[in-house]
């Protein structure tokens, strides 16, 4: 009497178990992966509408369509109430859920785009400095720069002198720069990996990682340092995007060996 209550009791709960995983498994066929029922269901979150002015928006026969909502009508999407199909709760959820969907999606586009135009009006205005560097005269930060250096050198002594640790003579190399404050944060991170491993050079995705900083951000400053002539920028095709101390910045780093 017993094993018979243990028995049914167990075939019982194998049964309920049973359901829940075929509901589950009926739950995932009925659910919408058409691109066209997401069209008709955005459509008829706007307001209820004729299958023939369905037909009409998403180019297709009318006779396609109405035998379309019907099929989804069977699945809980559609209701069909006086001549107009209407959204059910279900649908209705459905609905909204792919317009909040579009909608961060276009908001990610407009980022992007918004992110692409003050990487273009940078470079527009490096081209500008560029072209006119010749009519312009010394930059500060070429003025400041051979300054910092006549004061190693001007000095007829000066291989006696007694130097500047390393780490202050690079500190003080950055200081006498005019920097705006993002060139200085990626100015600092390269003279850092500097004066830690000895090399003047390292790849863009390492930087991005030690600054945790955001690309086209990072490239944008990289862009500007490049145009003062600090730094420079060349893409390996192996290694990827190699950011280098230029030619000048490591003259002025030979002072503080």
């Amino acid at each position: 009497m017993t094993k018979r209550i243990s028995i049914a009791s167990n075939t019982a709960s194998w049964d309920e178990a049973s359901i829940d995983t075929i509901e589950t498994n009926q739950a995932k066929k009925n659910k919408p992966r058409s691109k066209l029922v997401e069209a008709i269901a955005v459509l008829l979150l706007a307001r209820p509408m004729r299958a023939s002015e369905i037909a009409q928006v998403v180019g297709k026969p009318t006779r396609y369509i109405s035998s379309y909502l019907s099929y989804w009508k069977t699945r809980g999407l559609f209701e069909y109430d006086n001549g107009f199909w209407i959204l059910t709760p279900q649908g209705e959820e459905f609905a909204r859920n792919i317009l909040e969907r579009e909608m961060n999606s276009r908001v990610a586009q407009y980022a992007a785009l918004a992110r692409q135009i003050l990487v273009s009006t940078q470079e527009e205005n490096i081209h500008q400095a560029i072209n006119s560097k010749k009519q312009a005269p010394p930059s500060p930060v070429s003025g400041q720069l051979q300054s910092f250096i006549a004061s190693f050198t001007n000095n007829s002594d000066n291989k006696r002198q007694k130097k500047r640790p390393r780490k202050l003579c690079v500190r003080a190399i950055i200081e006498d720069l005019e920097l705006e404050e993002d060139e200085r944060i990626v100015m600092e991170a390269l003279m850092e990996h500097y004066l830690k491993w000895n090399m003047t050079y390292t790849y863009l995705d390492q930087l991005e990682k030690q600054l945790e900083a955001d690309r086209t951000w990072l490239f944008m400053v990289l862009r500007s340092l490049q145009a003062k002539g600090l730094i420079y920028i060349y893409n390996d095709r192996r290694l990827g995007t190699r950011i280098g101390l230029s030619k000048n910045t490591k003259k002025y780093l030979a002072l503080c060996n």
